[in-house]
Protein backbone atom coordinates (compact mmCIF):
# COMPACT_ATOMS: atom_id res chain seq x y z
CA UNK A 1 0.00 0.00 0.00
CA UNK A 2 1.40 3.49 -1.50
CA UNK A 3 2.18 5.73 1.92
CA UNK A 4 0.07 8.43 2.12
CA UNK A 5 2.44 12.14 1.96
CA UNK A 6 0.96 14.56 4.51
CA UNK A 7 0.85 17.99 3.46
CA UNK A 8 1.50 21.54 5.11
CA UNK A 9 0.46 25.01 3.97
CA UNK A 10 3.73 26.48 2.74
CA UNK A 11 3.43 30.21 2.66
CA UNK A 12 6.22 30.93 0.13
CA UNK A 13 9.24 29.44 -1.43
CA UNK A 14 11.51 32.10 -1.40
CA UNK A 15 15.25 31.66 -3.68
CA UNK A 16 18.10 34.12 -3.34
CA UNK A 17 17.26 34.40 -0.04
CA UNK A 18 21.16 35.91 1.48
CA UNK A 19 19.59 36.88 5.11
CA UNK A 20 18.59 33.20 6.55
CA UNK A 21 21.54 31.72 7.16
CA UNK A 22 24.75 32.41 5.05
CA UNK A 23 25.16 31.67 1.04
CA UNK A 24 22.75 31.63 -1.46
CA UNK A 25 19.36 29.76 0.47
CA UNK A 26 15.76 29.12 -0.30
CA UNK A 27 13.93 29.58 2.37
CA UNK A 28 10.68 27.64 3.30
CA UNK A 29 7.83 29.73 5.20
CA UNK A 30 5.70 27.25 6.95
CA UNK A 31 2.08 28.84 7.79
CA UNK A 32 1.25 29.37 11.74
CA UNK A 33 2.89 29.90 14.82
CA UNK A 34 2.14 29.74 18.36
CA UNK A 35 3.29 33.69 19.12
CA UNK A 36 1.38 36.14 18.04
CA UNK A 37 4.44 39.36 17.71
CA UNK A 38 2.92 42.86 17.25
CA UNK A 39 5.60 43.80 15.09
CA UNK A 40 6.12 41.05 12.82
CA UNK A 41 7.00 41.21 9.43
CA UNK A 42 5.03 37.86 8.34
CA UNK A 43 1.63 38.56 10.15
CA UNK A 44 -0.22 36.37 7.44
CA UNK A 45 1.86 33.39 8.49
CA UNK A 46 0.93 33.69 12.30
CA UNK A 47 -2.85 31.85 11.29
CA UNK A 48 -3.10 27.76 10.92
CA UNK A 49 -5.59 28.06 8.75
CA UNK A 50 -5.57 28.93 5.17
CA UNK A 51 -6.88 32.72 4.53
CA UNK A 52 -7.86 35.22 1.48
CA UNK A 53 -4.50 38.01 1.35
CA UNK A 54 -5.93 41.18 -0.87
CA UNK A 55 -3.77 42.36 -3.43
CA UNK A 56 -5.37 45.95 -5.01
CA UNK A 57 -2.01 46.14 -7.01
CA UNK A 58 -3.54 43.44 -9.06
CA UNK A 59 -7.31 44.02 -9.21
CA UNK A 60 -8.79 44.78 -11.93
CA UNK A 61 -12.46 45.34 -10.41
CA UNK A 62 -14.05 43.26 -13.02
CA UNK A 63 -16.42 42.03 -9.94
CA UNK A 64 -16.39 38.42 -10.81
CA UNK A 65 -15.33 37.86 -6.92
CA UNK A 66 -18.57 39.51 -5.68
CA UNK A 67 -20.57 37.64 -7.50
CA UNK A 68 -19.05 34.58 -7.16
CA UNK A 69 -18.88 34.88 -3.34
CA UNK A 70 -22.07 32.76 -1.75
CA UNK A 71 -21.49 34.76 2.00
CA UNK A 72 -21.75 38.33 0.40
CA UNK A 73 -18.91 38.98 2.09
CA UNK A 74 -17.03 40.76 -0.62
CA UNK A 75 -17.66 44.47 -2.16
CA UNK A 76 -16.79 47.14 -3.74
CA UNK A 77 -15.87 50.26 -2.16
CA UNK A 78 -16.86 54.11 -3.19
CA UNK A 79 -13.73 54.11 -4.79
CA UNK A 80 -14.52 50.73 -6.63
CA UNK A 81 -11.92 48.86 -4.70
CA UNK A 82 -12.40 45.19 -3.59
CA UNK A 83 -13.13 44.79 -0.40
CA UNK A 84 -13.72 41.91 2.29
CA UNK A 85 -15.82 41.91 5.08
CA UNK A 86 -13.70 39.11 7.15
CA UNK A 87 -16.97 38.50 9.35
CA UNK A 88 -18.82 36.61 6.80
CA UNK A 89 -15.92 35.43 4.55
CA UNK A 90 -16.32 31.40 5.37
CA UNK A 91 -12.33 31.07 4.05
CA UNK A 92 -13.71 28.82 1.03
CA UNK A 93 -11.36 30.55 -1.59
CA UNK A 94 -13.67 30.48 -4.43
CA UNK A 95 -12.78 34.29 -4.61
CA UNK A 96 -9.24 33.00 -4.92
CA UNK A 97 -9.61 30.59 -7.79
CA UNK A 98 -12.31 32.80 -9.98
CA UNK A 99 -9.88 35.62 -9.99
CA UNK A 100 -7.52 35.47 -12.60
CA UNK A 101 -5.85 38.76 -12.13
CA UNK A 102 -4.43 37.86 -8.90
CA UNK A 103 -6.52 40.41 -7.08
CA UNK A 104 -7.37 37.87 -4.49
CA UNK A 105 -4.79 35.04 -3.38
CA UNK A 106 -4.71 32.28 -0.98
CA UNK A 107 -1.92 33.24 1.25
CA UNK A 108 -0.37 30.04 1.40
CA UNK A 109 -0.80 26.30 -0.35
CA UNK A 110 -1.09 22.57 0.43
CA UNK A 111 2.08 20.97 -0.37
CA UNK A 112 3.92 17.45 0.16
CA UNK A 113 7.41 17.69 1.06
CA UNK A 114 8.08 16.35 -2.38
CA UNK A 115 7.01 19.21 -3.41
CA UNK A 116 8.73 21.76 -1.93
CA UNK A 117 12.69 19.69 -2.50
CA UNK A 118 11.83 19.38 -6.25
CA UNK A 119 11.72 23.23 -5.65
CA UNK A 120 14.67 23.65 -3.76
CA UNK A 121 16.94 21.11 -5.54
CA UNK A 122 16.69 23.49 -8.66
CA UNK A 123 18.92 26.26 -7.05
CA UNK A 124 21.28 23.32 -5.89
CA UNK A 125 24.49 24.28 -7.93
CA UNK A 126 24.19 28.26 -5.85
CA UNK A 127 24.52 26.78 -2.40
CA UNK A 128 27.22 24.79 -3.70
CA UNK A 129 29.30 27.25 -4.70
CA UNK A 130 28.07 29.90 -1.85
CA UNK A 131 27.57 27.37 1.22
CA UNK A 132 24.06 28.10 1.24
CA UNK A 133 21.17 25.96 1.41
CA UNK A 134 17.86 25.72 2.33
CA UNK A 135 16.31 27.57 5.57
CA UNK A 136 13.00 26.37 7.01
CA UNK A 137 11.10 29.26 8.18
CA UNK A 138 7.43 30.59 8.92
CA UNK A 139 5.44 30.66 11.09
CA UNK A 140 6.95 28.28 13.19
CA UNK A 141 8.52 25.25 12.32
CA UNK A 142 8.42 23.76 15.81
CA UNK A 143 4.65 23.86 15.05
CA UNK A 144 5.01 21.18 12.26
CA UNK A 145 7.71 19.07 13.59
CA UNK A 146 7.00 16.10 11.19
CA UNK A 147 6.78 17.89 7.99
CA UNK A 148 9.97 19.89 8.78
CA UNK A 149 11.81 16.76 9.77
CA UNK A 150 10.48 15.13 6.75
CA UNK A 151 11.99 18.07 4.60
CA UNK A 152 15.04 17.73 6.17
CA UNK A 153 15.69 14.12 5.61
CA UNK A 154 14.65 14.51 2.32
CA UNK A 155 17.47 17.47 1.67
CA UNK A 156 19.89 15.08 3.44
CA UNK A 157 19.59 12.49 0.34
CA UNK A 158 20.14 15.67 -1.97
CA UNK A 159 23.09 16.83 0.01
CA UNK A 160 21.49 19.88 0.75
CA UNK A 161 22.58 21.62 3.82
CA UNK A 162 19.75 22.77 6.21
CA UNK A 163 19.68 26.41 8.25
CA UNK A 164 16.52 25.69 10.59
CA UNK A 165 14.54 29.50 11.89
CA UNK A 166 12.96 29.06 15.41
CA UNK A 167 11.24 31.90 17.81
CA UNK A 168 11.96 28.44 20.13
CA UNK A 169 8.41 28.49 20.63
CA UNK A 170 8.03 24.84 21.04
CA UNK A 171 8.73 20.92 22.38
CA UNK A 172 12.32 21.21 23.72
CA UNK A 173 12.74 17.53 22.75
CA UNK A 174 11.57 17.86 18.99
CA UNK A 175 14.00 21.39 18.90
CA UNK A 176 16.79 18.84 20.08
CA UNK A 177 16.35 16.32 17.83
CA UNK A 178 15.85 18.42 14.71
CA UNK A 179 19.14 20.60 15.15
CA UNK A 180 20.89 17.39 15.80
CA UNK A 181 20.12 16.46 12.06
CA UNK A 182 23.81 16.22 10.47
CA UNK A 183 22.63 18.37 7.44
CA UNK A 184 21.43 20.73 9.65
CA UNK A 185 24.17 23.29 10.52
CA UNK A 186 22.70 26.44 11.50
CA UNK A 187 20.03 27.66 14.02
CA UNK A 188 18.68 31.15 14.01
CA UNK A 189 16.97 31.05 17.28
CA UNK A 190 14.95 34.70 18.07
CA UNK A 191 15.37 36.75 21.34
CA UNK A 192 12.19 39.23 21.28
CA UNK A 193 13.06 40.26 24.64
CA UNK A 194 14.40 38.62 27.41
CA UNK A 195 11.55 40.20 29.98
CA UNK A 196 8.79 38.24 30.22
CA UNK A 197 6.11 39.77 30.93
CA UNK A 198 7.44 42.56 27.87
CA UNK A 199 7.58 39.22 25.99
CA UNK A 200 3.94 38.49 26.65
CA UNK A 201 2.89 41.88 25.94
CA UNK A 202 4.16 42.03 22.45
CA UNK A 203 4.17 38.72 21.44
CA UNK A 204 0.78 36.99 23.22
CA UNK A 205 3.38 34.69 25.58
CA UNK A 206 5.87 34.57 28.28
CA UNK A 207 9.47 33.62 27.27
CA UNK A 208 10.01 31.00 30.26
CA UNK A 209 9.96 28.00 27.44
CA UNK A 210 11.67 29.62 24.86
CA UNK A 211 14.34 29.97 27.46
CA UNK A 212 14.63 26.61 28.81
CA UNK A 213 15.09 25.44 25.00
CA UNK A 214 17.88 27.75 24.48
CA UNK A 215 19.75 27.04 27.43
CA UNK A 216 19.20 23.46 26.79
CA UNK A 217 20.73 23.98 23.27
CA UNK A 218 23.33 26.15 23.87
CA UNK A 219 24.44 23.27 26.63
CA UNK A 220 25.82 21.12 24.07
CA UNK A 221 29.05 22.44 22.35
CA UNK A 222 28.09 20.34 19.20
CA UNK A 223 24.60 22.56 19.18
CA UNK A 224 26.29 25.68 20.38
CA UNK A 225 28.01 26.23 17.49
CA UNK A 226 25.03 26.03 15.43
CA UNK A 227 23.35 28.59 17.01
CA UNK A 228 22.89 32.18 15.90
CA UNK A 229 20.63 34.90 17.75
CA UNK A 230 18.53 37.24 16.11
CA UNK A 231 17.24 39.61 17.81
CA UNK A 232 14.75 42.40 16.61
CA UNK A 233 15.46 45.60 17.91
CA UNK A 234 12.68 47.73 18.86
CA UNK A 235 12.91 51.46 19.92
CA UNK A 236 11.94 51.77 23.67
CA UNK A 237 10.63 48.16 24.26
CA UNK A 238 13.70 45.76 23.68
CA UNK A 239 16.82 47.69 23.31
CA UNK A 240 16.79 49.61 26.70
CA UNK A 241 20.10 49.72 28.44
CA UNK A 242 18.38 47.14 31.14
CA UNK A 243 16.85 44.69 28.83
CA UNK A 244 20.52 44.63 26.73
CA UNK A 245 21.93 44.40 29.82
CA UNK A 246 20.22 40.70 30.96
CA UNK A 247 20.26 39.72 27.37
CA UNK A 248 23.68 40.00 27.55
CA UNK A 249 24.25 37.80 31.24
CA UNK A 250 22.17 35.45 29.79
CA UNK A 251 24.18 35.02 26.93
CA UNK A 252 27.57 34.95 28.38
CA UNK A 253 25.98 32.49 30.73
CA UNK A 254 25.02 30.15 28.52
CA UNK A 255 28.10 30.77 26.20
CA UNK A 256 26.60 32.17 23.50
CA UNK A 257 28.75 33.94 21.28
CA UNK A 258 27.03 34.50 17.69
CA UNK A 259 24.23 37.15 17.41
CA UNK A 260 22.43 38.83 14.61
CA UNK A 261 20.60 42.65 15.32
CA UNK A 262 17.76 43.09 13.31
CA UNK A 263 16.42 46.83 13.67
CA UNK A 264 12.60 46.94 13.31
CA UNK A 265 11.16 47.27 9.49
CA UNK A 266 7.46 48.39 8.45
CA UNK A 267 7.10 45.39 5.84
CA UNK A 268 4.39 43.56 7.66
CA UNK A 269 1.99 46.68 7.68
CA UNK A 270 0.89 46.38 4.30
CA UNK A 271 0.35 42.82 4.46
CA UNK A 272 -1.53 42.80 7.86
CA UNK A 273 -3.76 45.67 6.38
CA UNK A 274 -4.12 42.91 2.98
CA UNK A 275 -5.60 39.99 5.46
CA UNK A 276 -8.09 42.39 6.75
CA UNK A 277 -6.11 43.91 9.97
CA UNK A 278 -4.13 46.85 11.67
CA UNK A 279 -0.91 46.62 12.55
CA UNK A 280 0.75 48.33 15.26
CA UNK A 281 3.35 50.73 14.10
CA UNK A 282 6.68 50.60 15.84
CA UNK A 283 10.32 52.49 15.75
CA UNK A 284 13.74 50.82 15.29
CA UNK A 285 16.80 52.25 17.77
CA UNK A 286 19.24 55.13 14.98
CA UNK A 287 21.39 53.71 14.18
CA UNK A 288 24.17 55.03 16.68
CA UNK A 289 22.35 52.93 19.15
CA UNK A 290 21.90 49.72 16.98
CA UNK A 291 25.93 50.39 17.09
CA UNK A 292 25.59 50.67 20.73
CA UNK A 293 24.44 47.58 21.14
CA UNK A 294 26.94 45.47 18.95
CA UNK A 295 29.64 46.99 20.68
CA UNK A 296 28.33 45.59 23.66
CA UNK A 297 27.72 42.62 23.07
CA UNK A 298 31.19 42.21 21.59
CA UNK A 299 33.17 43.77 24.16
CA UNK A 300 31.25 42.00 27.11
CA UNK A 301 30.80 38.82 25.64
CA UNK A 302 33.25 38.75 22.98
CA UNK A 303 30.76 37.93 20.57
CA UNK A 304 30.61 37.69 16.85
CA UNK A 305 27.51 40.56 16.07
CA UNK A 306 26.30 41.31 12.93
CA UNK A 307 23.48 44.06 11.57
CA UNK A 308 21.01 43.07 9.38
CA UNK A 309 18.50 45.55 7.40
CA UNK A 310 20.34 48.72 8.60
CA UNK A 311 23.53 50.76 8.71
Amino acid sequence: MKKQCQKALVGAIQKFSTEDGPGIRTTVFLKGCPLACKWCHNPELIEFEQQVIEMPNNCIQCGYCIKECTQHAIYADADKKIKINRELCIRCMKCTEICYAKGLLPVAKFMTAEEVIYQVVQDKQFYSYTNGGMTISGGEMLSQPAFTEELIDMAEKEKINVCLDTSGFGDGDVLEKLVRKKNVGHLLYDMKCIDSEVHKKYTGKGNGVILENLSRIASFPELNEKLVMRMPLIKDINDTEEIIGLTAEFYEKNNIKKITLLPYHNLGISKKKNIGGMQEIFQPPDDEKVEKIKEYFIKELGAEVEVLGKL
